[in-house]
């Protein structure tokens, strides 16, 4: 058996170390993309809990803006109520 050329063997050094450098490129580039998906998936789950408090705080407002809300809150922390009949005096419709 002949000795291979050391033009051979450099080629094939070279080949290994393209080969190596590739496949560690390539892990790299796996895992970053693993790292991105779970950070993306964290977002998404917190962006479905904060519509869901959202949606929460917008039914919670509705309720806050009924008068009977409003009335009882008036009664309970300022001591008012609403007037009785002889109490309301309908102002005419007139300019002055």
């Amino acid at each position: 058996m002949r000795p291979r050329p050391r033009r051979k063997r450099g080629r094939g050094i070279v080949v290994v170390v393209a080969v190596t450098a590739s496949l560690a490129t390539l892990a790299w580039r796996q895992s970053t993309t693993r790292e991105t998906l779970e950070a993306l998936d964290r977002l998404d789950t917190e962006l479905a809990v904060l519509a869901d408090r959202q949606e929460e705080l917008a039914l919670e407002l509705v309720g806050i803006e009924r008068r009977s809300w409003i009335v009882a809150e008036a009664a309970e922390r300022l001591g008012l109520r609403p007037p009785s009949e002889r109490e309301t005096v309908i102002a005419s419709g007139g300019t002055p």
